[in-house]
């Protein structure tokens, strides 16, 4: 039987029609992308986004299809009216507004109670700061509100009718409690933030509802088409990839990069929020993922392929060959002298600095766009490794490594990753296994399979395995003492 996952990301949308195997059978992808109308501030219009899901949904119907299931991206909140209407633009996670709110939520509840219920530290990231914001700078906006929902339930609420948010991603809101998995009366009344209008928490896999006759007609999907709860995308990424068990980890590399560690309820404690590590609920029972991210690790390669190689990018395009490719091979083969600091759309853990940007360090007359390229791939290994040297001093193990997403496709940085965290890689055979777990979620709820961790053993096919290079990670182990200095560095510069 044949599933769609529906894949909600930051920079587009993707259908995949599955098997429960994992075999794709179709695909389809419709690109879109935050707005930025002010230094500072990022938005996402939910009404682009759910054309655009539309119209990956139309790419791949069939009438065998039985189930479908989505992942999306957490934070951001689209708010509702009373006629179910969008009221505005979604405040994006790397948005600026919220940094204030939260010398708020600080005053207004003791931060280990905080921590202790939602599984998060007050940051500006989360949807509560967001929504504090609103209610503050535009009170107008806020009161029409009567709905909010991330963009996960919404696309569910938009195909069922049903708001149905998963455990996973209620837990990106700061408003969910995560050891009762509820919305939290204890932070909405401390807040003064209302909770009732959330979506329904279920864990992740619960039927939603099936799809109605007019989406039906829209899409061309079966009437009878049952949609389940998918859930946050990192959480989703990690199911795919095989992370089953306590210490298990995927590190899904797109636009951002995000290390997903699966933990256990007790291993939660108070450092982790020194470091802004997260707790969120995963797919089964008494498990947890603490999630390490970088926010620009896909967007920092762009941001050099636009930059640098702007013309280079677009014969390639017409030679119908990949820019990414031939940069990989132009990289030189040894560690560069070069420092850069990828936080070129933010930084992500430990900082979750949003003013902070990216910097590149040690040029000389003989620097090339070779080694700038690779010092860019090498910044985006450092910065991770630098996380898990700090998931290390939680009490945090991570038992192996499996790297997904658009960047385990290069050989190159799948390497330098390898050498600068002096352990062994793997990756899959199928990149895609945030597509690969929801349709092995569609198959459990539907009864196609019995077992779901079994499943998962089978589907998550592993690829080629990176070994680290002697002597390189030697080098790199050393160098990584003046990474950790850059930032701090940086900060004091920046800071008035």
């Amino acid at each position: 039987m044949p599933y769609v996952g529906l894949d909600v990301g930051t920079s587009g949308c993707k259908a995949s029609v599955v098997d429960h195997a994992g075999t794709i059978l179709r695909y389809a992808h419709r690109e879109y992308a935050p707005v930025s109308p002010k230094p500072g501030y990022m938005e996402m219009d939910a009404r682009i986004v759910w054309q655009s899901a539309l119209a990956v949904l139309r790419d791949v119907a069939a009438d065998d299809i039985t189930a479908l299931s989505i992942a999306s991206f957490g934070e951001a909140v689209v708010l509702l009216d009373e006629s179910d209407n969008v009221l505005s633009n979604s405040i994006y996670y790397s948005d600026i507004r919220g940094s204030e709110e939260v010398r708020d939520i600080l005053s207004a509840m003791d931060p280990a109670q905080a921590q202790a219920i939602t599984g998060t530290a007050a940051n500006p990231m989360y949807s509560a700061n967001k929504l504090l914001w609103i209610k503050k700078h535009d009170a107008a906006l806020f009161k029409q509100a009567r709905r909010f929902m991330l963009f996960g339930d919404y696309i569910g609420f938009m195909l069922t009718g049903e708001r149905v948010i998963d455990y996973s991603l209620a837990s990106r809101t700061m408003l969910f409690d995560i050891r009762d998995f509820c919305w939290s009366q204890v932070l909405s009344n401390a807040l003064d933030l209302p909770v009732d209008g959330f979506s329904r928490p279920v864990r992740t896999g619960t039927p939603m509802g099936v799809i109605t006759r007019r989406m039906a007609q829209q899409t061309g999907l079966n009437k009878n088409l049952l949609v389940v709860t998918g859930g946050h995308d990192q959480a989703l990424a990690a199911l795919g990839g095989g992370a089953l068990t306590r210490g298990d980890s995927v590190d899904g590399m797109g636009s951002s990069e995000c290390v997903s560690l699966v933990i256990e309820k007790g291993d939660i404690t108070p450092k982790m929020a020194a470091y802004n590590f997260c707790c969120e609920p995963y797919i089964f029972e008494n498990t947890y993922l603490t999630l390490a991210f970088n926010a620009s690790s896909g967007t920092s390669i762009r941001w050099y392929r636009d930059c640098f190689e702007g013309c280079r990018a677009i014969a390639a395009k017409e030679q119908n060959k990949s820019i990414y490719r031939i940069m990989d091979e132009d990289a030189p083969p040894a560690p560069t002298n070069l420092f850069f600091l990828p936080h070129v759309s933010g930084s992500g853990t430990p900082y979750l600095d949003s003013h902070m940007g990216g910097a590149l360090l040690g040029l000389t007359t003989s620097t090339g766009k070779p080694d700038i390229y690779k010092a860019v791939l090498e910044g985006i290994c450092y910065e991770m490794q630098y996380n898990v040297e700090l998931l290390n001093e939680c009490g945090l193990t991570l038992d192996a490594i499996t790297a997904v997403g658009g960047g385990a496709r290069s050989d190159t940085l799948m390497q330098i990753k390898a050498d600068v965290m002096a352990r062994e890689v793997g990756t899959l055979q199928t990149t895609e296994t945030g597509t690969l777990a929801l349709s092995l979620l569609c198959a459990y709820a539907m009864g196609d399979i019995p077992d779901l961790k079994a499943a998962v053993r089978l589907a998550a096919r592993p690829g080629r395995a990176y070994t680290p290079n002697e002597k390189n990670a030697a080098i790199y182990r050393e160098r990584m003492h003046m990474y950790r200095r850059m930032y701090p560095a940086l900060k004091n510069i920046f800071t008035k």
